[in-house]
């Protein structure tokens, strides 16, 4: 058995695969121990025969000089090492084409010690026992650990992180203790897989027969398609070998370090939701999400938990969805996540994403509006984003729910858990259930959930974008949409305008880049949960007076998810540099019920009491749902108009329009005190006059 074969097998001729400190980040990760003293220990404890030869072996093998002044033998050799539980096989022939003196005397040095350690073989374990003693000491007396190591320790050392860390990764559990790789005691924060990811790469085919955790028949249908006629990213087709190249790559990276068979995890919803939400963060960059997704989808789930994207995989993806004629925009989602980032990343690792849950609600933003401890605040200027149907002018920015404005938060009106009643399956005729179907990084986050159960809310992903295309505020009775919050059109569903603007900011104390868009999901108080003795038809008028009465909750639920210091500190700062504007249409007045006037003056009150944050409010005649009900916050003419468009006229009725609109407001109230405005919308008076009405006849 050769000596540069490495593999502890006889003969086989296979080798271990090639690494160093440069390229452990791109290669298979290091071999276990076992592995190793496997290769090894034949090579330890093998008699070395003085006369004999083997034309494998670089020992026993007569030289055969390459005129560059050493042996063919030499060229091929390759050194095992074992650095205690590490090991990595180390490629000596980049000294190829050294002909130094250096060099020569080094050959010669060599060649005497073949020839002492053939007539004193017992000289070699000496020497192994010296060497091993010897780096075991040194260790102990003066390791400074590896420069990944080194960055993440150090991570109090500010002057130490210039740069993000190969593989980085945070966890930041609701203890307020942030875990990173290699922090001491930490092993809990870490579940295994059931399979290494190197033997789920192998199962994956240039052509991707099979997607373990997909039905064969629903795979092939989605297949069949993309062999026809592939997505197509900027202009480029991306192929079933395209992406199972990157599927395979991603899995033999190793993204998280670990071994490719651990991962750290947590539970987002541990630490409770809504009111009672706690400070928790995770930290990870696209590659290490994209690592993820493809182990579910190929059945590998980590041992003794059922995460939440588990649960959505199975539940979301059967034959019978197939036989009924169901969509798999969730299917549609994974691999258009999958496929862009096959075109994007390359040799990178990405961008990086914050998924993250804020603290508990809390009222001290009462002693800012009663200005009990600072200078009052005053009402910012809002952006009023008119949908162009509308004529009254638009504000120049995308349409919220598409995303693709730098900076801009998309707000989603959810409800108990994000994606809500559509269990993140397909598109819905509601907002917070389509919205997750074209940002995949959200609805992948719900594998830091136990229990199979979904994301808490209020829940935000800094740095999430749309990767479907068809998706808008905007919607109507027929074609494209249907009724429905957006449209999946396999198979060229991939969305070349996606985001590309990047935030530098940080997260604890580590530089990293992140998208300059999020998603941020919030529950307003539920309007038609207590309607009392209200009926239907008086709350699509605004004609109750219940839907006036929950001021405060709101504004404590808004300022919970918006404001940057009710994150975790380590990623606080990361919030602030990301969200400075707030995009959002009738937070509250979807399925909810509420009055759409009494929630416009809501979040403008709220935003108003956050730092430097900017609010662009978007106005539909039909919006995804509740449609038509926004037409109340428009002026008595334009709200008539509105109404008849939007074909809900049945429902709606124009008699209920009130003499002012949201551009009304604005001319009354910006840069008025904060508590001033807040008095007025607190103590509003009851219906059936409009909310804008009221308000206005006490403003001069």
């Amino acid at each position: 058995m050769g000596l540069h074969k490495c593999t502890g097998e006889e003969r086989t001729g296979q080798a271990l695969d090639v690494m160093t400190e440069q390229s452990v980040g791109e290669a298979w990760p290091r071999r276990s121990q076992s592995a190793v003293s496997e290769a090894v220990s034949p090579l330890l404890t093998r008699s070395v025969d003085p006369d004999a030869t083997d034309p494998d072996d670089p020992l026993l093998t007569p030289e055969s000089n390459d005129g560059n002044g050493r042996s063919q033998s030499q060229k091929e050799h390759r050194l095992c090492l074992s650095w205690f539980q590490q090991a990595q096989v180390i490629n000596v022939n980049d000294v190829e084409n050294d002909n130094s003196e250096e060099f020569q005397e080094n050959i010669t040095f060599l060649g005497r010690g073949r020839t002492l350690l053939r007539t004193r073989p017992w000289l070699l374990y000496a020497a192994l026992g010296f060497v091993f003693a010897g780096l075991i000491l040194l260790h102990a007396f003066s390791y400074e650990g590896t420069p990944e190591e080194n960055s993440d320790v150090s991570r109090t050392n500010v002057l130490n992180q210039k740069e993000t860390p190969p593989k980085f990764w945070l966890m930041c559990p609701r203890d307020g203790e942030c875990v990173w790789f290699r922090k001491p005691g930490t092993d809990w924060i870490y579940k295994s897989f059931e399979r290494n990811a190197w033997d789920v790469s192998n199962e994956i085919d240039d052509q991707i027969y099979h997607l373990r955790a997909i039905p064969q028949d629903l795979w092939n249908s989605v297949r069949s398609k993309w062999i026809q006629s592939p997505p197509h990213f900027k202009g480029k087709p991306v192929t079933l070998p395209d992406l199972a190249a990157f599927m395979r790559e991603t899995l033999q990276r190793d993204p998280f370090w670990t071994g490719g068979q651990k991962v750290p995890w947590l539970d987002l919803r541990g630490g409770g939701s809504g009111a009672s939400s706690q400070k928790q963060a995770v930290i990870m960059n696209q590659r290490q999400l994209a690592f993820i997704v493809i182990n579910l989808l190929m059945d590998n789930h980590l041992q003794g938990v059922r995460t939440g994207l588990d649960a959505a995989i199975q539940r979301c993806n059967k034959e019978s969805d197939l036989e009924a004629g169901l969509s798999p925009d969730m299917l549609h989602l994974i691999l258009a996540f999958l496929a862009t980032l096959s075109q994007e990343l390359g040799n990178t690792d990405g961008p990086y994403l914050v998924g993250t849950t804020p603290g508990a609600v809390n009222e001290a933003w009462l002693e800012k509006v009663l200005g009990q401890h600072e200078a009052g605040k005053s009402m910012i200027q809002p952006k009023l984003c008119n949908t162009a149907k509308l004529q009254a002018g638009t504000c120049g920015l995308k349409d919220f729910m598409a995303g693709g404005t730098p900076k801009q938060a998309l707000t989603d009106i959810a409800g108990m858990d994000v994606g809500g009643g559509a269990q993140l399956c397909r598109v819905a005729n509601s907002q917070d259930e389509s919205l997750v179907i074209f940002y995949p990084e959200v609805l992948v986050a719900s594998f830091f959930v136990g229990n199979g159960q979904m994301l808490p809310v209020p829940f935000t992903m800094l740095g999430a974008r749309r990767y479907l295309r068809h998706i808008s505020g905007e919607t109507g009775a027929g074609p494209p949409y249907d009724n429905l919050c957006g449209k999946v059109s396999a198979p060229d569903f991939l969305n070349s305008n996606i985001m590309t603007d990047v935030a530098d900011t940080k997260v604890s104390m580590t530089p990293v880049k992140i998208y300059d868009s999020s998603f941020v999901a919030v529950a307003s108080y539920c309007s038609d949960c207590h309607r009392g003795e209200c009926s239907e038809p008086e709350m699509f008028n605004n004609q109750c007076d219940n839907q006036r009465k929950h001021l405060d909750e709101d504004v404590s639920t808004w300022l919970q998810a918006y404001d940057y210091q009710n994150y975790h500190d380590a990623v606080s700062t990361a919030f602030a540099a990301v969200v400075t504007q707030i995009g959002t249409g009738p937070w509250g007045a979807g399925l909810w019920q509420g009055d759409a006037q009494q929630y416009f003056l809501t979040v403008w009150l709220a935003t108003s009491l956050l730092d430097n944050v900017q609010l662009d409010y978007y106005i539909y005649d039909h919006f995804c749902e509740n449609a038509g009900h926004q037409c109340f916050v428009l002026g008595q003419s334009m709200c008539q108009t509105c109404i008849q468009d939007s074909g809900m006229s049945s429902i709606i009725n124009n008699q209920y329009c009130g003499s002012l609109g949201a551009q009304d407001m604005l001319d009354k109230l910006v840069d008025q005190p904060v508590e001033q405005v807040y008095w007025l919308v607190k103590n509003v008076g009851p219906p059936p006059h409009q909310v804008f009405d009221l308000i206005g006849s006490s403003v001069m």
